[in-house]
């Protein structure tokens, strides 16, 4: 072996050490997340990005206290396990399929009889004492509200990692809300039920395609679930979700939910010393389990989508929370400056995703930096094709750099009236030869 080769062996050598030190450090996967394609090969190039993705999203999800939001989740959803199937049942029996519901719980808890048997028993009874007597109105409203706070908590888990502070008003709360609680229940009983119906039906019609139809039925209840988790995603949050976005992370959430499912399922089966201890209660330990990991999934999914629809401007220190006045200030007058810029040229208000670009800035850095700007009436928003358009909420020309710090200073809350008029007088003096268009 000559002197060239050996080199070329060390060369390699080196380059397979960077590569596997690069693994390791969380700073190389942001950055890979942030770039363009760079291998010659798509197959290289999206094993990188998907290794990228997968760790930058479980190191969100551990910064975000994930865990913690799907105990309280999980929390919430065994306070409205019952109201939330009594309310389905209500739905399902004003469409004739009443019977079809019951089936499909009984077969979610087949190795576990006995508590499918209670959760219908308990159901129908909150369903009859919720349509009887004096409390009839009360009874409703007490079913309703547990669904929608398991609704509400969800979003507000959800926006917090998207880093949005304000979600929905009480208008659309109370509108979206109930399009949920009704059309949601309605699709699951009806493609549950298809299944059932169908398979009936082709097996009569078509002897010969029959079999063959009734395997692609099968994976109805997987697609349901990929529908539930896209529409989670699109729907939820409040923010612009492209659909590619939710669709990508839909697909893959679902898909690693009905893994643990059926590793929850077998699991179930191979447990039997849970019998002899909690007797008849013995599925709920487990229960609790399942839903945690449940919910552990669907914002794991969250925040894969957070990833996919940000990952040009992600990087490992967020810095939201320890943002200092200054650089709070300067980051809201590039902001200002750069909408004027765009909006004086008869472009339009710039989108997030042009702000984002020009800034290269944290998304949710630069969130609380426009929502700040929208508090003060200093920019507008408005949402259209899947992103926020900003606007100036006033003449630019007539606006100074010094009108807009003392405005985001929040001079006028002071009660010290000399300060406020020496501090007032001191900006202005700097500031306000300074224009923003």
């Amino acid at each position: 072996m000559n002197r060239v080769q050996v080199d070329d062996w060390r060369r390699k050598a080196r380059e397979i050490m960077r590569n596997v030190k690069n693994l390791s450090d969380l700073d190389y996967h942001y950055a890979v997340l942030r770039r363009d394609r760079q291998h010659r090969f798509i197959i290289a190039e999206l094993l990188q990005k998907s290794l990228s993705v997968l760790i930058v999203s479980i190191n969100r999800f551990l910064k975000d206290a994930c865990n913690v939001s799907a105990s309280a989740l999980t929390f919430y959803s065994i306070l409205s396990f019952i109201p939330i199937v009594a309310l389905a049942f209500a739905i399902a029996k004003g469409f004739g399929v009443g019977t079809s519901l019951e089936e499909l719980i009984r077969g979610q808890f087949s190795n576990n009889e006995s508590l499918a048997s209670t959760i219908v028993e308990y159901a129908n009874s909150a369903l009859a004492n919720a349509k009887g007597g004096v409390v009839t109105g009360f009874g409703i409203v007490i079913l309703l509200w547990s669904v929608i706070k398991v609704l509400n908590s969800t979003e507000l888990t959800m926006n917090r990692i998207w880093g949005i502070r304000k979600g929905r008003s009480i208008r659309r709360m109370f509108t979206d809300y109930l399009s949920i609680i009704f059309i949601v229940p309605i699709l699951i009983i009806l493609i549950s039920s298809l299944n059932v119906f169908m398979g009936t039906d082709l097996k009569s019609e078509f002897p010969v395609l029959g079999d063959y139809l009734l395997r692609l039925f099968k994976f109805l209840p997987y697609l349901l679930v990929w529908m539930l988790f896209i529409f989670l995603y699109m729907f939820m949050p409040a923010a612009p979700v492209k659909f590619k976005h939710a669709f990508i992370a839909g697909m893959v959430a679902g898909t690693v939910y009905q893994i643990v499912q059926w590793f929850y399922i077998r699991f179930q089966i191979g447990v039997t010393s849970y019998n002899a201890i909690y007797g008849s209660l013995a599925a709920l330990p487990l229960l609790l389990v399942w839903l945690q990991l449940s919910w552990c999934v669907v914002l794991w999914g969250t925040e894969l989508c957070y990833i996919l629809r940000n990952r040009h401007f992600m990087y490992k220190s967020e810095l939201i929370g320890d943002t200092g006045w200054m650089e709070t200030m300067e980051h809201a007058i590039r902001v200002v400056k750069y909408v004027a810029k765009v909006y004086v040229n008869n472009e339009g208000g710039p989108s997030l995703t042009m702000i984002n670009k020009e800034m290269k800035m944290n998304t949710g850095k630069l969130r609380l930096v426009l929502e700040e700007l929208m508090d003060r009436h200093i920019l507008v928003v408005a949402k259209e094709d899947d992103d926020y358009y900003y606007y100036p909420a006033s003449d630019f020309h007539r606006l100074s750099v010094a009108e807009i710090i003392l405005n985001l200073s929040r001079v006028e809350e002071s009660k010290d009236q000399e300060w406020k008029e020496q501090f007032s007088k001191a900006i202005r003096a700097e500031f306000s030869a300074n224009k923003l268009a």
